[in-house]
């Protein structure tokens, strides 16, 4: 599997790693040289504590250290990546060929491209540096190099590579798919945040590495981190717009004679809009979506984003800002039709399953020893039917059953993690609600059920009388996480 670079999670893998020979820019050696040198200048090292949360115990946590790479950007800001500083409670950055440490502090996190920028309190540590400016996207087999202070040593470390694919990836840290940079450059733990060079400028932004296969790393490219500037201009981060289809590639032959595109090698089957999404308003099970903002979407699924190569259609859609207007080109009945809609919902706004804020704590509910928490995709498989299940006036938000701590509250109670339909008989619209309903109850038995109707039942006064010691039991501080006190 894929794995994040950061240098406290990555020990245990293990990269064989091969090195390209670089090839020097055609320009003369002596302005090579100086752009080497203010490249160098413009890297740093940062060292982070971190309190990371426990979604099978939400009331702690544990501390770690680890460190990463970042680089100087224009406005007195160091870009990296987010996973290298998500949740941290203290941060350090050292420039290369210095010795002092500088507080560092986070100024913005996209957690769905894996990229955030930070600063340093004391402005004397960007005097005399130099901000690295990004290049454009890299051509396939060109040769780059990679900074960055990996394990293996204390010093900046540079690697050389080739581009060997580009296109859509999963990004570990969130799960999106967006462009990415495969290079072959060897990349290990602590490269994370460091950049990709290119005659002097950034290419690209490592993020992650693939463990199975050979000299495999991956880098976030400058449109992606372009993207991620522009949104935080106004100073707040939107980040991608949702846009609400599921589709279906027309390769197959008679598929496209059934639906008008016989010949063609293009077309896409809409086969559902997300309720209340942007594509609610101007699709309809059944469209072909044949172009987005006048670009060609093939049949496979895939849109050419540059010369005879190609990635997911979705590219186009993560190229624009949320409230921007997108235009489609579709068939309805065999009808070409040109239609507009603005992005303007983001993902948690749509998905029953939310995606948990990784730099929020956990929520949580313990009563009587059964630890209940929203419905997030942390806790939820992958696999779980309520992902094709979507928000609607009755129920917004799912509430699960975590685990049951055993006590004499407990005792007899079986179960597997399932999702909490009703409490008395009155369903559930979400985990506040829930809460509140648990805190107001009158009634001398709490019964939970499923939708299967499968019961936990405990008796309220009891639960009142020794839910301190059940706490005090598992050394816990509190029933409640600090977001519902």
């Amino acid at each position: 599997m894929r794995k994040i670079l950061s240098s406290t999670i990555l020990a245990t893998i293990i990269l064989t790693t091969t090195q390209a020979v670089y090839a020097q820019a055609v320009l003369p050696k002596k302005i090579t040289e100086t752009k080497k040198a203010q490249v160098k200048d413009s890297i740093v090292k940062i060292f982070t504590v971190t309190s990371e949360p426990d979604f099978d115990s939400p009331w702690s946590s544990s501390i770690s250290g680890g460190t990463g790479s970042g680089f100087i950007i224009d406005e007195d800001k160091i870009l990296t990546n987010a996973h290298v500083v998500t949740n941290a409670t203290y941060i350090e950055v050292l420039k290369n060929g210095e010795i002092k440490r500088y507080e560092a502090e986070v100024l913005s996190i996209d957690h769905e491209a894996d990229l955030a920028l930070i600063t340093v309190k004391d402005k004397q540590f960007f005097k005399n540096t130099k901000s690295l400016e990004l290049g454009e996207l890299p051509s396939l087999q060109e040769k780059i190099q990679v900074y960055g202070f990996p394990m293996g040593g204390e010093t900046l470390s540079i690697t050389e590579g080739v581009v060997s694919r580009v296109e859509n990836q999963n990004y570990i840290h969130s799960g999106k798919s967006l462009l990415a940079i495969q290079v072959d450059a060897s990349i290990n733990p602590g490269n994370s945040g460091g950049p990709a060079i290119l005659n002097g400028k950034v290419i690209g932004l490592v993020m992650q590495v693939m463990t199975y296969g050979e000299n495999l790393g991956y880098m976030i490219p400058t449109s992606i981190i372009r993207h991620y500037l522009k949104d935080m201009k106004d100073g707040k981060y939107d980040g991608f717009p949702y846009f609400g289809i599921m589709a279906q590639g027309l390769e197959s032959p008679v598929m496209k004679e059934k639906y008008g595109l016989k010949g063609k090698d293009y077309g896409i089957l809409i086969n559902k809009t997300i309720p209340n999404s942007p594509a609610s308003r101007v699709l309809k099970t059944g469209d072909i979506l044949t172009a987005i903002d006048g670009q060609r979407v093939y049949s496979n699924l895939k849109v050419e984003f540059r010369k005879k190569e190609f990635t997911d259609f979705g590219y186009l859609l993560d190229k624009h800002q949320l409230g921007e207007t997108i235009n489609l080109t579709i068939l309805r009945d065999n009808q070409e039709k040109n239609v507009s809609v603005v992005l303007d919902k983001k993902i948690n706004e749509l998905e029953l399953i939310k995606i948990q804020n990784p730099e929020k704590r956990p929520s949580y509910y313990i009563y009587g020893g059964l630890v209940f928490v929203p419905g997030t995709r942390e806790v939820i498989s992958s696999d779980s039917k309520y992902y094709s299940i979507y928000p609607d006036k009755d129920r917004e938000e799912l509430v699960i059953l975590k685990r049951i701590l055993p006590s004499s509250l407990t005792k007899g109670l079986k179960y597997s993690l399932y999702v909490i339909d009703s409490v008395n008989g009155k369903k559930i619209k979400n985990f506040k609600e829930f809460v509140a309903m648990l805190e107001n109850t009158k009634d001398k038995f709490t019964i939970f059920e499923d939708e299967d109707h499968t019961q936990i039942i405990l008796n309220h006064k009891d639960v009142l009388r020794k839910q301190q010691e059940v706490l005090k039991k598992y050394n816990i501080k509190s029933y409640k996480s600090d977001n519902l006190l």
